[in-house]
């Protein structure tokens, strides 16, 4: 059984405004595992983060100041719900049983312009209370732009208005989570639609989004890094450049033609490489490009790759995609395409072992 409290107080964000906070009657606040990038008062923007804790009782609450963000709620491992922009809410779950349990709260959806918090899981009882799931022994991190993010993949229609784009993207099922939960990794999906290396779709919000911008940021518009002291991921995939080429440059253009573009876009994606190699210089690098992308993609992308190995870098590898099954909003690929290239990439780690184990 579940219910919902609304709770007194309209939640106000803005795009650019620092997240405000509901007030909440809280009994005891449970010890969290939390997944992806978030920050100290757990508010997040970045897709696919996630929440785990464990209780001992029948009963938990789940302490939600976010209308902007769709959530699975998972108890015992069994997929209890599917929450739709919560707002300000207390989501109270009950006759689950006596004994001990576990609750995991994943978000489904990309929030580009907005943020959202969640409070944490609230008990009553708890005379012993217990710790959290460690974090797992395995860390995979998936930076990218829509095909990473799981844009409309779970639409039956190609043509999308903004809410249906929303309501059907599921980064839960996109390929990087279902490859982290094959291999029980924790994961980090660092990826937001329509964003390039360089240059993002048709030229947009140049130069205010780029990946080397925001990825060191627990939300985008703060230039705060992210504190993340236990994130040591032995394998990162990297999968950008689609947006950069996939429309002709314009003469107005910081570029001016597509020969600077992929100029820029190689010594930048370098860069980016290079500065995740010195962060963790263990872990293995896979540089992913599809089947049917522009030649300056995936041209680059091999540019990239030849210039880390040259360099000595002997932890890296590319991998390219075959065509995708572009079904999803706005012919973006589907669940079955995302599965197929979860697949992919399950084949690729489980012939190399050893990359576990930052070798």
């Amino acid at each position: 059984m579940w219910k919902s409290i609304l709770l007194a107080g309209a939640l106000a964000i803005s795009p650019f405004a620092a997240h405000a906070t509901t007030t909440f009657q809280i009994a005891y606040l449970l010890p969290m595992t939390i997944g992806g990038r978030v920050t100290a008062d757990n508010v997040h923007q970045w897709p696919a983060v996630y929440f785990e804790s464990r209780f001992t009782g029948p009963s938990v609450k789940l302490l939600f100041d976010n209308e902007n963000s769709n959530f699975n709620v998972i108890v015992d491992g069994k997929p209890l719900m599917i929450l739709q922009k919560p707002g300000s809410k207390v989501v109270e779950l009950g006759e689950l049983g006596d004994g001990e349990h576990t609750i995991r709260l994943e978000k489904r959806s990309e929030t580009q312009y907005l943020t959202g918090r969640f409070v944490g899981f609230d008990t009553i009882d708890q005379p012993s209370p217990l710790l959290p799931p460690p974090h797992r022994a395995r860390q995979i991190e998936f930076i990218g732009d829509s095909l990473t993010v799981g844009y409309g993949n779970t639409s039956a229609f190609t043509q999308c208005t903004p809410e249906e784009i929303f309501e059907t993207t599921d980064s839960q099922q996109g390929f990087g989570v279902l490859t982290a939960r094959h291999f029980d990794a924790d994961y980090q999906i660092n990826a937001f639609s329509g964003l390039g290396m360089v240059r993002n779709y048709d030229g947009r919000e140049h130069p205010k989004y780029h990946m080397p911008m925001l990825y060191d940021r627990a939300l985008f518009d703060d230039p705060t890094p992210a504190h993340q002291p236990d994130w040591h991921p032995q394998v990162i995939v990297i999968g950008i450049g689609s947006n950069d080429f996939s429309t002709p440059v314009r003469p107005d253009e910081p570029w001016g033609n597509e020969a600077n573009l992929r100029a820029d876009y190689v010594k930048t994606y370098t860069a980016f490489v290079k500065t995740l190699r010195a962060r963790n210089p263990n872990a293995f690098i896979l540089l992913t490009t599809l089947e049917g992308e522009p030649e300056g993609y995936i041209g680059g992308t091999n540019e990239v790759f030849t210039a880390m190995t040259s360099g000595g870098d002997n932890k890296i590898d590319r991998i390219t995609l075959p065509v995708l099954d572009y079904t999803g909003c706005n012919s973006h690929p589907n669940t079955r395409s995302d599965a197929r290239a979860a697949d992919i990439y399950i084949k690729y780690l489980e012939a190399h072992p050893q990359l576990w184990q930052g070798k």
